[in-house]
């Protein structure tokens, strides 16, 4: 029995594309997940040690890299890519994970519709992740 085999099984992700639900696939979940993560991780890092000594002002611009950091990792968690949904495409097959670049499986949404949906989810996601930055910011700048 391999390890992961309970975790996959808990994971709940549609098998197909659901309008304003789920654009990407699980490979690309993961990626973005990750990357995410790291990108929070390293800036959170790199103020602790490097900009304690810098005007918490300054450290406000730590906002950038905490916001493309959070998107990404919402991308991950919530099976849906923003890009796509600006695009009007999803993929659930994603050979690297990235919505951008050359990918086979990637497809054109059917429905304008549809479309709608994506882009509503799509900015409640920016929303998501721009108040997420401005609390991590605030808490860095206070620290």
């Amino acid at each position: 029995m391999k390890l992961v085999t309970p975790f996959k099984k808990s994971i709940k992700m549609p098998p197909e594309y659901v309008p304003g639900k789920c654009n990407i696939g699980a490979r690309g979940r993961a990626i973005r997940l990750t990357t995410g993560l790291g990108i929070i991780a390293v800036f959170i890092g790199f103020d602790l040690l490097a900009l304690r000594s810098v005007s918490p002002v300054f450290r406000l611009f730590l906002f950038i890299p905490f916001y493309v950091g959070l998107l990404t990792a919402l991308e991950g968690t919530m099976s849906f890519c923003v890009l796509h949904a600006s695009r009007g495409t999803y993929d659930l097959h994603e050979p690297g994970g990235m919505a951008f670049g050359r990918s086979r499986t990637k497809m054109e949404v059917e429905s304008e519709e549809w479309k709608q949906l994506d882009r509503r989810k799509a900015s409640l996601m920016h929303l998501e992740a721009v108040l997420g930055a401005l609390i991590l910011v605030g808490l860095l700048a206070l620290a």
